[in-house]
């Protein structure tokens, strides 16, 4: 029983693919606009901070990290929502860019509160096996 195989192969002869047109993301960080948004959030880091230090001592270190980990996840999404309306949005539109810068202010706040209470806290938890006041 005889097979029929057909083989087809196209050769570009174009030469090299063309360069990218951007650089490489880590070229195109911001580091002056995320330094500031830090600086700007730490203030408003505290009363997160203190919600999460009640959680803890109330309900468990635990449940501390849990609801930190969901407002993260919350508002990281939000930020990405909010880059991507503001990238997509008129150059000339400010609000979409103001919302994005909001949404970034917030979520570097939760994480600098995340980052500065419940890190410590668990170290010295599970290194001396005392839970802190």
């Amino acid at each position: 029983m005889p097979v029929d195989v057909h083989v087809h192969v196209a050769v570009d002869l174009g030469g090299p693919a063309e360069p990218d047109p951007e650089p490489p993301w880590w070229r195109r960080i911001r580091w002056g606009y995320h330094l500031l948004m830090i600086l700007a959030a730490f203030p408003a880091s505290g009363p997160w901070a203190w919600v999460l230090n009640d959680v803890r001592a109330e309900q468990g270190l635990g449940a501390a990290w849990v609801m930190a980990a969901f407002v993260w996840a919350l508002i990281a999404v939000w930020d990405n929502v909010c880059r991507i309306r503001a990238q997509e949005a008129h150059p000339e539109a400010w609000l979409p860019k103001l919302r994005a810068a909001i949404a970034r202010w917030l979520l570097y706040a939760v994480i600098t509160a995340t980052a500065l209470t419940l890190p410590l806290t668990t170290a010295v938890f599970w290194i001396t096996g005392v839970r802190t006041p």
